[in-house]
């Protein structure tokens, strides 16, 4: 079963178990964070349940006292911010590592009293949608950190053997979340993304924010969103689609990123505009409910299951980014780390055209040292030269 299989967060986890006294591990709905934490821990103690809400909210130090058991799995801890407080005096008084697990699908960095009571008490870890490697069984692949080694860049690579035309649209369509992409059924996979969306619209969102805005309206907006995934972020014709004005529409924003539901990623270049990417494709297809057209699929799928091979491993500080300019060169997505700059570049042929070439020599001429990629869904693999490289999608993941 999907669920069950051993995510590549966990060794980070249990090192970090090791060190310090709480860890947290955040992450979408329904992405599997439960599911890991009980892995590690036979104590475990939810707040979707209302009595261990209402005892984390009244009295936190006897929820702590009375499961005093380490390391202690504490679920939906967000539910009870009063819980943060106790936490932080408990660890003041018993500074063993490896005591609390906690579990959210809310950044704590979006709650004020909750950051400032963890802050040099945590270590955070955000759990991704499963990629193809994860749901497979097989390592974290190590392809974008091999392509940023100093003579990386030309060694051959394998096509991964989990990776096929019919693989690559179902995870398009059903996205990386255990929860749901696991069923087979689809007018029950459909009723579950309803179901999930409804809570993080009705429950999530409204920790965050406060808005009188109807669950309709809500609804649409996300639909409008997935519809923009990768482009300008252009609030006013956001607002006008969605109509919901400017200020409330930044407020929502910064709260759905906060719910791991969308990511803004920074554009580098002439052109500025931030662009906005959903952490699940299969959440991101539902809501739009329309096939997007193919270049923008793959830079889909290069978001979404290629980026575990740099969050995963925190050594290479990754920075996930855009380039555009307003001469019309356009790289969709890349990262810069602490080995340089690499850039990915899909096209539906296995041969870069004018505009390709150009895009790719206008980022390699912004970022010293850089590299690029031009991806496809071919069989091509041809390295151009010291810094470009013509390579399949499926070498990739």
């Amino acid at each position: 079963m999907p669920h069950l299989r051993k995510r590549h967060l966990q060794p980070l986890i249990e090192k970090s178990l090791r060190f310090s006294p709480i860890v947290g591990v955040f992450g979408h709905r329904q992405v599997g964070k439960t599911t890991l934490c009980e892995a590690l821990s036979e104590r475990y103690v939810t707040l979707d349940l209302s009595e261990n809400q209402d005892l984390g909210v009244h009295s936190p130090e006897t929820l702590i006292r009375s499961n005093a058991a380490f390391p202690l799995v504490i679920d939906e801890c967000q539910l009870a911010p009063p819980l943060f407080l106790a936490l932080k005096e408990w660890v003041r008084k018993h500074k063993a590592p490896g005591q609390f697990l906690l579990t959210g699908s809310v950044r704590f960095s979006s709650r004020k009293a909750i950051r400032e009571s963890l802050t040099g008490r945590i270590i955070n870890w955000e759990l991704l949608p499963m990629d193809l490697s994860e749901s497979h069984s097989a390592p974290l692949p190590d392809t974008v950190p091999l392509l940023l080694q100093p003579r990386g860049f030309e060694k051959p690579l394998k096509k991964a053997r989990y990776f096929s035309e019919k693989a690559y649209s179902i995870a398009l369509s059903q996205g990386g979340l255990p929860g749901v992409f696991s069923i087979r059924d689809p007018s029950i996979r459909k009723q579950r993304f309803e179901t999930q969306i409804e809570t993080l619209l009705e429950r999530d969102l409204r920790l965050l924010v406060q808005t009188t805005l109807e669950y309709r309206t809500l609804h649409n907006l996300l639909s409008v969103l997935a519809s923009r995934q990768g482009l300008p972020l252009e609030l006013s014709e956001v607002a006008r689609a969605s109509r919901i004005s400017v200020p409330a529409l930044r407020r929502l924003l910064a709260a759905l990123e906060a719910m791991f539901v969308i990511r803004i990623i920074d554009t580098i270049g002439t052109r500025r505009r931030p662009v906005i990417f959903f952490e699940d494709q299969g959440e991101a297809s539902h809501l739009a409910g329309e096939k997007p057209e193919p270049l923008l699929n793959i830079t889909r799928f290069l978001f979404s299951f290629v980026r575990q091979q740099w969050v995963y491993r925190p050594e290479m500080d990754a920075r996930l980014f855009q380039y555009r300019n307003r001469g019309g060169s356009f790289v969709p997505l890349a990262i810069q780390t602490t080995r340089g700059a690499l850039g990915f570049i899909p096209m539906l042929d296995e041969t870069p055209g004018k505009h390709e070439l150009a895009s790719a020599q206008s980022f390699l001429g912004q970022f010293k040292g850089a590299r690029c990629l031009f991806v496809h869904l071919g069989e091509s693999d041809r390295v151009l030269g010291h810094n470009l490289r013509i390579l399949p999608l499926s070498h990739l993941v």
